[in-house]
């Protein structure tokens, strides 16, 4: 299995799928050194930790997730669809297997760079040290929900391309922001639960807004059952893009 991860790993330096994933942070801190002169903190509602810790999980890491996936789709595909690796009767599913963890190490790598950022574009907007630990704590919550997004990805990529693959993360993110995230039914999909994460420790509604004191998306319970339905959908996501991935190259 090592040999597989160290080939995946070469292959992805072959596309942009690695760089992207790192530069998402530093736009958040272009983002802050921007709107340092603009924004105006109102109490303890951070006004550039929300805008962060809503359009990362909204926008810039289902997309970037997106794009990732089916730049290493378009790769393969490009350099013989898996004909070499059925040819000299390697493992597919090893193949799929390290995509998924390779895309996995990536993205955590980039989160470290998320937490980074939120401190030092927070220190850098408003002269202050934030919360360390809530945002490594929040970072942490939204990536393991993120986990989901990369098989489907990889498997929508695989049978539909970018577009496609783009546009479905756009509109999952759009439903759950609006008809999921707020309510009782935030763990049906990976982009509310993502969402509803900074809700509870944050204070930061799903649509980037404070939320009122009192709120019951204030409530902290809910995070056990987003991480465990996260796990689930990513175990479930797994097995399944695994089996129809084999039954697509080997048509």
């Amino acid at each position: 299995m090592i040999g597989y991860l160290k080939a995946e790993r070469i292959k992805m330096k072959a596309t942009i799928s690695k760089r992207l994933l790192f530069i998402i942070p530093l736009f958040f801190l272009a983002f802050s050194m921007f709107t340092a002169h603009f924004i105006t903190k109102i109490g303890k509602f951070n006004g550039y930790l929300a805008q962060m810790f809503n359009q990362w999980p909204l926008i810039f890491l289902p997309i970037g997730l997106a794009i990732a996936c089916s730049l290493n789709i378009s790769l393969e595909k490009k350099s013989g669809n898996y004909k070499a690796i059925i040819a000299n009767n390697l493992s597919l599913s090893k193949t799929w297997y390290s995509k998924i963890i390779n895309m996995a190490f990536y993205q955590s790598l980039s989160s470290i760079l998320i937490i980074v950022v939120a401190v030092g574009g927070s220190i850098l907007t408003y002269g202050e040290v934030p919360n360390v630990l809530t945002i490594i704590y929040t970072t942490t919550l939204i990536t393991l929900a993120a986990l989901p997004l990369i098989p489907f990805n990889l498997i929508l990529s695989q049978y539909f391309g970018t577009i496609i693959t783009v546009i479905t993360n756009l509109l999952g993110a759009f439903i759950s922001v609006i008809w999921l995230a707020p309510y009782s039914t935030f763990w049906w999909t990976p982009w509310a639960n993502m969402l509803r994460i900074p809700a509870a420790l944050m204070e930061i509604h799903p649509n980037g807004t404070a939320i009122a004191p009192g709120s019951p998306l204030q409530d902290t319970t809910v995070l056990g059952v987003s991480i465990v339905i996260s796990v689930l959908y990513f175990v479930l996501l797994f097995i399944l893009s695994t089996f129809v991935f084999k039954k697509k190259v080997m048509k």
